[in-house]
């Protein structure tokens, strides 16, 4: 089989539903392709819809909600060559064919990031470029080669939620296989309000983060942990005070929970690659230098001369080729 459809839902019946039937029109009933849903212990009714309605997809139910890790059950139980990993309210809209062609072209690739194009994370926000090589992805619209997975495994298991993307990307990479972005394979990210909470991304992200750095960071590895830790609490500066608090739950939880992860060091290629890609690993004080200096051109006025010989003085700048900042 070519590929499978791995998808986990939890108490989203309604947005599962439309995943599957466009799903299904996508494929069109081809027998290279299967959908494996995973439902996450709902309690909503998700299990008997599904089987009501789609008694022809694979269905497994989770006695518990386990999280992102969920999809390592979908992972075990898939017969494709490929992993089609989507979130219970996103779906393909067009390019499959295209992106599965091109990972037949290149087996170095591990995971294909699909262009996903709404939802609070999309591919445009993150700057990606059509090819470029990446670590991170966004979790409801990537394509996962099967033979990266027998190497390296699924969605780590410490994990609940956020950020388990960069986790597992850096493990692709370190294995051998790179994370690339393709922009010809359009995903619709409906983003269900339900189960959302800003206090739980907060708290997992921060935590989540910190312990990346901790477990695979191999040089300099305390320094980038507490970068994390601190660019994490840059949101005190627009007075996002709630969110700070949550913030430093998650330092809490790390340094509860560190021990209990085991130190797997990364090659030198794969931390460098994951540094220049990973924002809370950067600098954490240079925004301060960028303060003084927006400030400092805000209050200076530039010099003016007037010509003797004209009725309509007009002011002369000092330097016409200052360029305002644009985060000013």
């Amino acid at each position: 089989m070519r590929a499978s459809f791995v998808i986990v839902n939890y108490n989203r019946k309604a947005e599962l539903l439309i995943t599957i039937s466009k799903t299904k029109a996508l494929i069109q009933n081809s027998p290279d392709f299967e959908l494996v849903i995973v439902d996450n212990a709902s309690t909503d009714g998700s299990a008997e819809a599904v089987k009501a309605h789609h008694p022809d997809v694979v269905l497994l139910e989770n006695p518990v909600n386990t999280g992102a890790p969920a999809w390592n059950l979908g992972f075990r139980r898939a017969k494709g060559e490929y992993f089609i990993i989507l979130d219970d309210d996103s779906h393909i809209d067009f390019g499959l064919e295209a992106a599965l062609d091109h990972l037949d072209r290149h087996p170095s690739i591990g995971i294909l990031a699909l262009n996903v194009v709404s939802g609070p994370y999309t591919s445009e926000g993150w700057k990606w470029k059509d090819g470029q090589e990446i670590v991170g992805f966004i979790g409801c619209g990537a394509i996962f080669r099967k033979a990266a997975y027998e190497k390296v495994g699924g969605y780590a298991d410490w994990m609940f939620l956020y950020v388990n993307e960069w986790d597992l990307g850096l493990r692709v990479v370190d294995a051998g296989y790179q994370v690339r972005y393709f922009a010809g394979c359009q995903v619709t990210h409906r983003v269900s309000a339900l189960h959302r909470s800003s206090k739980r991304l907060r708290v997992f992200v921060t935590r989540h983060e910190m312990s990346i750095a901790y477990k695979y960071m191999a040089k300099d590895r305390y320094k980038y942990v507490w970068r994390v830790a601190l660019n994490n609490l840059k949101g005190i500066r627009q007075m996002h005070f709630r969110d700070t608090w949550y913030n430093i739950i998650g330092i809490k939880e790390f340094y509860k929970n560190r021990k209990a992860l085991q130190y797997t060091p990364v090659s030198p290629y794969t931390q460098q690659l994951f540094l220049e890609l990973f924002e809370s690993t950067r600098p954490v004080f240079a925004f301060l230098q960028r303060d003084f200096s927006n400030i400092f051109r805000l209050f200076k006025k530039p010099a003016q001369s007037t010509s003797k010989n004209s009725n309509n003085p007009k002011p002369v700048v000092e330097n016409e080729n200052l360029v305002c900042d644009p985060e000013l």
